[in-house]
């Protein structure tokens, strides 16, 4: 009778240790020391890197839009950006 052998799941060496996560959250927040970050419940520090991330996205993604307004068609582009802009300073 022949054996069949399975072949190990490999592990997931992707995980983000908790050391690493601190040190964004240090990053993104400097007003926090590491030893003080490590006191903080470990929920608060995802949720303010969730916002963090998310800002820092809305800003390249804005830059990528103010770099690509000269490209489009008539100046379009230019023209959408400042109105948006007009209407965030009128709030």
């Amino acid at each position: 009778m022949k054996v069949i052998k399975t072949q190990s799941v490999p592990r997931n060496s992707s995980k983000i240790s908790v050391e690493d996560v601190l040190a964004e959250f240090c990053f993104y927040f400097p007003q926090y020391r590491f030893s003080e970050a490590r006191l903080m419940p470990i929920k608060r520090i995802r949720q303010m890197l969730k916002i963090a991330r998310r800002e820092r996205s809305k800003f390249y993604y804005e830059f990528t839009q103010i770099v690509a307004a000269p490209h489009t068609k008539k100046g379009m582009g230019y023209k959408k950006m400042l109105e948006k802009y007009a209407r965030e300073i009128k709030l």
